[in-house]
């Protein structure tokens, strides 16, 4: 009796197991079969990725952010502290008179990171370093920034450095230059700088446009000026040409001087140039990008003639273009595009474009389309024209930030920047620049006086010669 019972629950037992992994087959297959949910699955694993992606993205986007501010304060420094054993024949010993030797924080020095950097500027260390057996002065940045994403994954900091080496000897062997200022002095550049709050309120101590960039040119100058020279006649060989071009919907003369050409060291960007900047009008960078592509064709012949006159090689001067606007093109010639939907027939009269919506205007040369703004193609046709003649390009875009603005001439009706507006100004600056890290963009709360530093530090970079 217990055998039989025995087999009897070992036959159950196995009878079960069967069943039990058919139930499982027959599981296995409907959900193999069944599509349901398949969508939702794949959208779900994706926008992870994708999520992922785009946090990582931000945090190496911040990371180069506090590169880039790095780079530019270790040029600059390395710079001034050449610049300073040269004039003086000895490191400074102390820090009214220069960058000592040692460790110093960004934040002591002056400078900021806008958050970017775990414990701001005060937790940024600059070295510098005077060797005087190579003749060098180094300086070496570094930090770390506070990732928002990667901490996740347990990154908890990201580390950043720059080093920048100027050997002392090295000053005075600069390079030829050409330096053209083309700058928007539309009549947006008398808005405010900043948005408007809530309810329509400005911001405390608002400062417009237009003077933020005449302090800015005037330090760009001021402090080229102290890095280089003053490029006097009397002075040896002159290797600074300089020229600025205020535009509107025009180039904009200056009183009394309406054929200004470039001149040598900083009297084609005198104070009194910058100074006679206004705002007002609209907007056409066409006219003076077209009349730098001039100026700068000119440029060779002019250094050729300084060489010659102090019996020096000639080197080719290299060709800077500082192109700023805050805003889009409003003003200027059109084109003509084809298009048989719009109803609408143009033709070309003693310089004017006629439309009508008279279908019989085609018996009269009229042709159906629309027209569009030709000031942006223009413009590009001579950033290109001089990129293939090696011209360095740096486009600023100031103010773009989508928004309201107090403007002073309509103060109960704000001006707006609209997304439309920032995407077509931002399009024409980056198709504009001689390279991507070429483009600066003055963001919200940003200086532009920051931006026209940064410049400044890449043409002194090509002028003086910078080791690494």
């Amino acid at each position: 009796m217990g055998r039989i019972e025995s087999a009897l629950c070992g036959n159950k037992l196995e009878f079960g197991i069967m069943l039990n992994t058919i139930r499982r087959i027959s599981l296995s297959k409907r959900y193999r079969d069944d599509e349901k949910g398949n969508v939702s699955l794949m959208f779900a694993v994706s926008a992870v990725a994708v999520i992922g992606c785009m946090g990582a993205a931000m945090d190496f986007s911040t990371l180069s952010n506090a590169k880039h501010q790095s780079q530019s304060i270790a040029d600059q420094l390395a710079l001034a502290a050449a610049i300073y054993v040269k004039d003086n024949d000895t490191p400074p010993t102390d820090k009214n008179e220069g960058y000592t030797q040692g460790d110093h924080t960004a934040a002591d020095l002056g400078f900021a990171y806008k958050g970017w950097v775990e414990g701001g500027a005060s937790n940024v260390n600059v070295n510098v370093n005077y060797d005087d057996r190579v003749k060098e002065a180094t300086v070496t940045v570094t930090g770390k920034t506070v990732p928002t994403f990667m901490q996740v994954l347990g990154k908890h900091d990201m580390s950043f450095k720059a080093t920048s080496t100027v050997s002392y000897l090295q000053v005075d062997e600069m390079q030829p230059a050409s330096v053209v200022m083309v700058l928007d002095n539309s009549g947006s550049m008398r808005w405010d700088s900043r948005k408007l709050l809530a309810g329509n309120v400005r911001v405390p101590n608002p400062t417009a446009r237009i003077d933020q960039l005449k302090t800015s040119v005037t330090k760009f100058r001021t402090d080229l000026k102290a890095r280089i020279g003053d490029q006097k006649k009397n002075d040896g060989h002159r290797v600074l040409r300089t020229g600025i071009l205020p535009y509107n919907s025009e180039i904009i003369a200056r009183d009394n001087d309406k054929d200004r050409r470039m001149a040598w060291g900083f009297g084609g960007v005198s104070n009194s140039f910058i100074n006679e900047m206004s705002a007002e009008g609209g907007t056409n960078s066409n006219p003076p990008m077209k009349e730098a592509t001039v100026w700068l064709e000119g440029e060779d012949a002019k250094h050729r003639k300084e060489a010659n006159d102090h019996d020096e090689a000639y080197r080719e001067p290299i060709k800077f273009v500082v192109f700023m606007t805050d805003g889009q093109n409003s003003t200027g010639d059109y084109d003509f595009i084809a298009d048989n939907s719009t109803g609408i027939y143009w033709k070309l009269v003693d310089g004017e474009w006629v439309g009508t919506r008279n279908w019989w205007a085609v018996y009269y040369g009229y042709d159906e389309g629309y027209l569009k703004l030709a000031s942006d193609r223009q413009t590009l046709e001579s950033c290109n024209e001089m990129k293939t003649k090696d011209v360095k390009i740096f486009t600023v875009g100031f103010g773009l930030e989508v928004g309201k603005y107090y403007d002073p001439e309509f103060p109960n009706d704000p001006a707006e920047v609209t997304q439309a507006t920032r995407s077509s100004a931002l399009s024409l600056l980056s198709q504009c620049a001689s390279k991507p890290e070429n483009v600066i963009i003055v963001g919200e709360g940003d200086s532009l006086q920051g931006a026209f530093d940064q410049i400044q530090n890449a043409v002194v970079k090509e002028l003086i010669r910078i080791k690494s």
